[in-house]
């Protein structure tokens, strides 16, 4: 047992603390709620409405929640019962995710309407009141989950009459802080492992690994935060991203189009880039382009500077960052084959140097323990739906950043990128860990700046490896602290 796993979780402190806001881990996974795909930021969200408590669910509460997960969650298959429905005058009340988008098309002599979707029954021309839209702007970005009350209008056109969202509005971040105020730092890193849906007294999870863990939450507090985390299957990489919020897009492998990522030439929607705060590529050991250029060059220009361009439109902007998660193979000792070229077996483009210079970090997969049963989170933590809005509010404060600065060292052995990603990572760490800003310099140096040199070590190893342009700086990044 490590000394970081020496100290107790203390559930009934942070139910004192936060209150409404937290949530005993256990329920989530006795519902089966997120086997019927509904991911956790809603899903606990429901449990806490619909059957209050603490501990597994009980006989009576599981039939309770399956009972209404049956008649208010859709599958796609029920498309034809709904359609049906709506045709004999009904008003179906369903739990979903609602999309808003604008068609803008020149010489058409009229101002086009706003329409809604509903991705999971395949409907894309629902009508939509413009008061709604102004009530819940999120809509018209990466959409809102909530309660969609459907009706139809007399030419057969679907219509969004009412919704309810579910999501957390808006965080009051000087009360975070304050509430961070009453945990010392080693329970406050616990609380943020037990939120996310991790076991933060598993064995397994000792401190360094938990540090790794905390790296995944990264792109959520810093804006055009462009990260790797390479590991072995079975570690988890993707499920926080799954779960956390609607404003994190996950594409899993495959073919990605440059329409999905940038902007539609035919329908000009703007792509996942431009609508959400992180979007994820898994499976990147996999990832195929039907022309790589039409894809590399702007995203490269994306990476560089937040703005791209496609098909004639003008420079789009974002704050979006990007994640991308591979697997890699390990040796007989569980480390990496090639550690100072951990990208040799992705496709091609990943040893560009000019495309990882631009990365801030590798986030070391095969450091966090594979993921099994009794490592999923039992004690309380906070809702789904708070944490991932909580993080990614800090997104705009840049007093983490000057703190950075201020209390950063660095030689002749970092380049100008080098120095903006490890102040963008040290940032990132105090926002997850310390969002008070009450610690000392040994705490920033311990908890935020050694953790961001490491993630970009991993990046300095490959450059140093692949280009002799990155030799004169050394293999080794040295940074101080003050």
């Amino acid at each position: 047992m490590t000394s970081s796993n020496l100290q107790s979780y203390d559930s009934d402190r942070v139910r004192q603390v936060f209150r409404a806001l937290s949530i005993d881990k256990t329920r989530l996974p006795s519902s089966g709620l997120t086997g019927a795909g509904v991911p956790s930021f809603v899903a606990e969200w429901l449990l806490d409405k619909i059957i209050p408590g603490n501990g597994p669910l009980s006989t009576q509460e599981s039939d309770k929640i399956h009972d209404f997960v049956r008649k208010a969650f859709p599958r796609k298959d029920d498309r034809n019962v709904i359609s049906f429905k709506l045709t004999q005058g009904e008003v179906c009340k369903i739990i979903a995710l609602l999309q808003v988008r604008v068609r803008l098309e020149r010489g058409k002599g009229e101002i086009p309407d706003p329409f809604a979707t509903i991705p999971v029954l395949n409907l894309t021309e629902c009508s939509i009141s413009t008061d709604l839209i102004e009530r819940y702007e999120a809509l018209l970005r990466q959409g809102v989950w909530g309660k969609i009350s459907l009706g139809l209008l007399s030419d057969g056109t679907p219509e969004v009459i009412d919704f309810d969202p579910f999501q957390c509005s808006k965080v009051d971040l000087t009360a975070y802080a304050d509430c961070r105020d009453r945990f010392s730092s080693q329970e406050w890193r616990d609380l943020m492992l037990c939120s996310m849906g991790y076991n933060p007294e598993h064995l397994a999870y000792n401190h360094h690994a938990k540090t790794w863990m905390l790296a995944r939450l990264l792109p959520l507090v810093e804006s055009n935060f462009h990260v790797m985390e390479l590991a072995p299957k079975g570690t988890g990489k993707s499920y926080v991203f799954e779960n956390i919020s609607n404003k994190v897009a996950l594409v899993s492998g495959g073919k990605v189009t440059p329409a999905q990522l940038f902007i539609n030439g035919r329908t000009k929607e703007v792509g996942l880039l431009g609508r959400h705060d992180v979007v994820v590529l898994d499976e990147v050991q996999s990832l195929t382009f039907d022309n790589p250029s039409e894809v590399i060059g702007p995203l490269k220009n994306y990476l560089a500077s937040g703005r791209y361009n496609r098909s004639g439109f003008s420079d789009i902007s974002s704050d979006c960052s990007l994640v991308m998660l591979a697997n890699i193979e390990l040796d007989a000792d569980l480390r990496p084959r090639h550690p100072n070229h951990l990208v040799a077996n992705l496709p091609d483009f990943f040893s560009e140097t000019a495309f990882l210079d631009r990365f801030a970090g590798i986030i070391p997969g095969w450091e966090i323990p594979k993921f099994n049963r009794d490592m999923v989170a039992f004690q309380t933590g906070l809702k789904m739906d708070f944490f991932g809005e909580a993080l990614l509010s800090l997104r705009q404060d840049n007093r983490y950043q000057s703190y950075a600065q201020q209390h950063t060292l660095f030689d002749g052995t970092a380049t100008v990128r080098d120095q903006n990603a490890i102040l963008k990572s040290a940032a990132g760490f105090l926002k997850i860990l310390y969002p008070h800003l009450k610690l000392t310099v040994m705490d920033y140096e311990r908890d935020c700046l050694e953790p961001a040199r490491q993630l970009r070590q991993w990046i300095r190893n490959s450059l140093f490896h692949l280009d002799d342009e990155f030799r004169q700086y050394g293999p080794e990044i040295r940074i101080g602290s003050r």
